[in-house]
């Protein structure tokens, strides 16, 4: 299928696909963050979402792609709550948590629990592996990476643990508790 001049170098496999993408486009350009959210970047992001859904043999719907586009977006851990408030009601609420269940199982996405047992999650990524640190006061959460030195430690204590009580880790975290720079601020004015 050809393309038009607002959806320049991107071939649609069919008229659905290409109103996926431009769904998408309102999600993508509705968005409060700082980032440069040029057609470029835009196309580069559907393409990544298609691209990571199709690997995984997982049909292209729009609350799918529209989910992912502002996961990819915000490179950050986000609580469904947020993920309703970005899409602008473009994602139905139950549509969220059936894909969130659904990309999980592929291992698409990440779910995690704050400290105050909020769902949150991000984009999976089996290369980067991270923890996460938490803003006692706003909410914020962050993505860290540690030291491999750290890392390897961390490890070495996980595989004393596996023998000293009969298990097998599977997966670890590290989540970290504090006041972001941006609360402080605000207390001390």
């Amino acid at each position: 299928m050809s393309t038009d001049n607002s959806v320049e170098n991107i071939t649609f496999e069919n008229d659905r696909e290409k109103k996926i993408y431009e769904q998408c486009l309102k999600i993508c350009g509705s968005t409060e963050i700082e980032v440069k959210n040029s057609p470029e970047f835009q196309r580069e992001l559907y393409e990544k979402c298609r691209k990571l859904l199709k690997s995984a043999n997982i049909p292209l719907t729009q609350p799918r792609v529209n989910l992912l586009i502002i996961l990819m977006m915000y490179k950050k851990p986000l609580t469904v709550e947020d993920i309703i408030r970005i899409s602008n009601g473009e994602i139905a609420t139950s549509s969220i948590y059936r894909n969130i269940n659904d990309l999980k199982d592929k291992n698409i996405i990440d779910e995690f629990q704050t400290p105050e047992n909020t769902k949150v999650i991000c984009v999976a990524n089996p290369e980067d592996h991270h923890h996460h640190i938490f803003c006692k006061s706003c909410g914020s959460i962050n993505d860290i990476e540690l030291e491999e030195s750290f890392e390897k430690a961390l490890e070495n204590e996980i595989k004393k643990i596996e023998l000293l009580y009969n298990v097998s880790v599977d997966s670890h975290s590290l989540e970290l508790s504090s006041v972001c720079h941006q609360c402080q601020s605000t207390k001390s004015n």
